[in-house]
């Protein structure tokens, strides 16, 4: 019976410095806020394009950049929660390039993507075409090319109600 009662205070012990070890792992501040800055914020093709961008654009519009689909788009009522969730989920991670405002009133005016549609972001697409925003797609190619980025810009702007 003492052997018993021995066997159970070192389990206990053991419990006990095992929980104390682990608590202080968890409120160590490398684990409590484990974040830290992405550097570069914009990779060289982006801050290549943004340029362009702001060139073709001119005066009368405004860029906005990495902009989260969540903060530009809204979940209409749905009565259940399940679904309700897994649509914020679809849009809380996602995020546009670029976003073309109008500089005078920040209405939106069109979203550009970097990257050529396939069925990996196919959502993107359906999501605009949903919520009337035009979205223009420029391949790595096209983008560096002002003709054709000011082409788009102005497709965009004329497609805009």
């Amino acid at each position: 019976m003492t052997a018993f009662l021995g066997l159970v205070l070192v389990a206990f012990v053991c419990f006990a410095l095992v929980f104390y070890i682990k608590q202080r792992q968890y409120n160590h501040p490398a684990l409590r806020m484990p974040y830290q800055l992405k550097r570069p914020f914009f990779q060289p093709a982006e801050r290549e394009l943004l340029a362009l961008l702001q060139q073709a654009a001119g005066d009368d519009h405004l860029i906005l950049s990495k902009v989260r689909v969540a903060d530009v788009v809204e979940v209409t009522a749905i009565p259940r929660r399940a679904p309700w969730y897994q649509a914020v989920n679809r849009i809380s991670a996602a995020c546009f390039d670029f976003l073309l405002c109008d500089r005078q009133t920040l209405d939106l005016l069109c979203a550009i993507e970097m990257e050529q549609a396939t069925e990996a972001n196919a959502f993107l697409d359906e999501l605009c075409q949903t919520i009337g925003l035009p979205l223009v797609r420029l391949t790595p190619e096209t983008a560096r090319s002002y003709a054709e980025v000011r082409a788009a810009i102005d497709r965009a702007a004329t497609a805009t109600p």
